[in-house]
């Protein structure tokens, strides 16, 4: 669901029917691709105006250059090498070297690098501020990247969660 606060998720059918209902502008939101083809169709018969593909997201966030130049998978290979292999002495552990190299891919093939990018600087923004964050909720708890990085402290691998149900 589209949410103001945060213009990176995208609005599926409901929400737009919703905010139709309530008079509230459309245009500026991110859709699904193919709500905004459908919409589209019936604006032209309509004498709407059409609205925008989800292509005016912009995946650009207001962080260090360090933090974007940030090679994603190095990073994330180099934290599962210092919490998990070399403290067990790095045998046992090929579920979460797997685990780390399926949800690499997964989040690779939606082009979610640069919002791990972020996650890496806020985390690391609020460990230099000495803030206190929660040990997690929701679906995010499924992502054993998420834990790697310190977003949360629920150790997905070790309890068998599903990362399909983060990436819903």
């Amino acid at each position: 669901m589209y949410n103001n606060n945060m213009s990176t998720f995208l609005a599926d059918e409901q929400t737009g029917i919703e905010l139709l209902y309530r008079q509230k502008p459309i245009h500026d939101v991110p859709f699904v691709d193919s709500i905004v083809d459908q919409f589209n169709r019936h604006a032209v018969d309509l004498e709407l105006e059409p609205i925008s593909s989800t292509q005016i997201i912009s995946k650009e966030f207001n962080i260090p250059q360090h933090y974007k130049d940030i090679d994603v998978e190095d990073y994330v290979r180099d934290l599962l090498t210092r919490k998990v292999l070399v403290p067990a002495g790095g045998f046992g552990h090929v579920e979460h070297v797997d685990r780390v190299e399926e949800e690499l891919a997964l989040y690779k093939a939606r082009n979610l690098y640069p919002i791990l990018q972020l996650m890496i600087y806020i985390i690391d923004t609020m460990r230099k501020n000495d803030l206190v964050w929660g040990i997690g909720r929701g679906s995010c708890v499924s992502s054993y990247l998420l834990y790697l990085i310190g977003v949360h402290k629920v150790d997905s691998v070790k309890y068998s969660l599903n990362i399909q149900e983060f990436l819903k």
